[in-house]
């Protein structure tokens, strides 16, 4: 110890004389000699050593081993990341993403907007143009006011109040505006300008409706008045019965018109056999599918007059009442052809064939979509393209078939089937009305004016129905 001592002391004395350029930390002798009395056999250190290079190794064992497990979980979520984001970035940003979807949909929202535009500015100008100051009893009114349903419907620009006003709703059911003139001539007991209305009040709207349609209508054999159905399951009650006649009466005095299916009702699958039935035995409509009023689609028949209502009443309808129509509209519908479409009376009353798909109409048809039954509508067949009729029989085909069978935008008024109003007949035991002829009788014998009469429980090949909204 004491030569290690002597040697430290030697060392420094030279280094300090050697050290005036190297300017470094100077050696703590005292504190070297504290720390080699510390210092214990090599054995102890040695062994000491070894511990800490163990503990050592091992700390770094665990250190990486956690780093590994570290890395693979950030690499798994990285890869999920990734995953999700590209599945948000196709969401958002792809041909059917978010964006792309949003910006067709303010696309067609603007385009609906302009078309309802363009609408309203022509229906502004019709009123406009309508206004008759000694026409209306000194009032200034429009002859007539076109609404829409609901938002769901939809003008259809192209046509006019005097050509038959089109709209449709989303899903292409059409329909037309039936104008009933808002003047003193048409009602001349009521009056114009009623905001609150009486019992008497309807009986005088309808009596002035009548007298308006008097060329197409019949004195007492055929009324729109309420009667019984016990065979049938849904028939309206005779105060239901009252109040949706009232309801119709009232809109068509306070908005001039009235919406008629541009099409007889019709049915996207063949309806081959009448029911169903319930577990009492009466018509029902359960499982039965909704009528629809477009072009191309098979005659919705074998089905009664009570079937037809209530089918008629679930339509889509907006905000306002959906129904068959009532012996009055019926005929009102004739006289708008009349007025409006320069249609001569006796077309309608007494020989409808040159508007109506009738046996004895010789028709030519060039619609690739329509279809025919010859076997009472049980099955059809694509018409070819054109198709000529040689010979009187009665061939069914499927609504709107033709233009020629077209009045004012309304189709098969006159032919092709039967329909159903809610007029009743003066015939208890058969008190269910239909209208406007069919195939199998002559343009002549079943002209657009044309009654019938059946039993309530009356469903066949050549009747159906016709949706009216108010």
């Amino acid at each position: 110890m004491l030569c290690i001592k002597t040697k430290l002391k030697k060392f420094n004395n030279n280094y300090q004389k050697n050290s005036t350029k190297n300017k470094k930390t100077k050696i703590d002798f005292k504190v070297v000699e504290l720390n080699l009395k510390k210092t214990k056999s090599p054995k102890t250190r040695k062994g000491k050593s070894n511990e800490r290079k163990r503990g050592k190794k091992m700390k770094s064992t665990l250190k990486k081993t956690e780093k590994g497990i570290t890395l693979v979980a950030l690499v798994v979520t990285i890869v999920v990341l990734l995953i999700l984001a590209g599945v948000s970035i196709n969401l958002v940003l792809g041909n059917n993403g978010i964006i792309a979807k949003a910006k067709d949909a303010e696309t067609k929202s603007a385009e609906a907007s302009e078309n309802d535009l363009k609408g309203m500015n022509s229906l502004i100008e019709q009123m406009e143009s309508a206004l008759n100051g000694s026409g209306n009893g000194g009032k200034t009114e429009p002859e007539t006011v076109p609404y829409l349903p609901s938002d769901d419907f939809h003008y259809d620009t192209s046509t006019s109040v005097d050509t038959g006003l089109i709209i449709a709703d989303s899903n292409g059911n059409e329909y037309v505006w039936v104008v009933v003139p808002r003047t003193t001539a048409v009602y001349k007991t009521t009056g114009l300008g009623k905001t609150t209305f009486t019992d008497a009040d309807y009986r005088s709207i309808e009596t002035d409706l009548k007298n308006y349609t008097s060329t197409y209508g019949t004195t007492d054999d055929f009324s729109d008045t309420w009667y019984a159905d016990t065979n049938n399951e849904g028939w309206l009650t005779e105060a239901e019965y009252k109040t949706l006649k009232n309801d119709m009466l009232k809109s068509v005095y306070e908005n001039g018109g009235f919406y008629v299916g541009r099409y007889e009702a019709g049915i996207v699958e063949n309806r081959t056999l009448y029911g169903p039935t319930n577990s009492d035995g009466k018509y029902t409509i359960e499982g039965m599918p909704t009528p629809v009023s477009k072009a191309d689609a098979y005659p919705y028949i074998w089905v009664t007059r009570t079937q037809a209502q209530n089918l008629a009443s679930n339509v889509n309808s907006g905000t306002k009442t959906s129904s068959l129509m009532f012996g009055v509209q019926w005929d009102l519908v004739l006289a708008f052809m009349h007025n409006k479409g320069n249609i001569a009376d006796s077309t309608l009353t007494s020989n409808s064939t040159t508007i109506g798909n009738y046996k004895n109409n010789l028709w030519t048809i060039k619609n690739a979509n329509a279809k025919y039954s010859t076997d009472y509508g049980r099955t059809f067949t694509a018409c070819p393209n054109p198709f000529k009729k040689e010979s009187n029989s009665g061939i069914v085909l499927t609504t709107g078939a033709d233009s020629s069978f077209s009045v004012q935008n309304i189709y098969d008024i006159a032919g092709n089937v039967y329909e159903w109003t809610l007029e009743k007949t003066d015939r208890d035991s058969l008190p269910c009305a239909q209208r406007g002829g069919d195939v199998y009788d002559t343009g002549s014998g079943s002209p657009a004016a044309k009654r019938n009469n059946y039993y309530t429980s009356s469903a066949y090949y050549y009747i159906g129905f016709r949706v009216t909204l108010w």
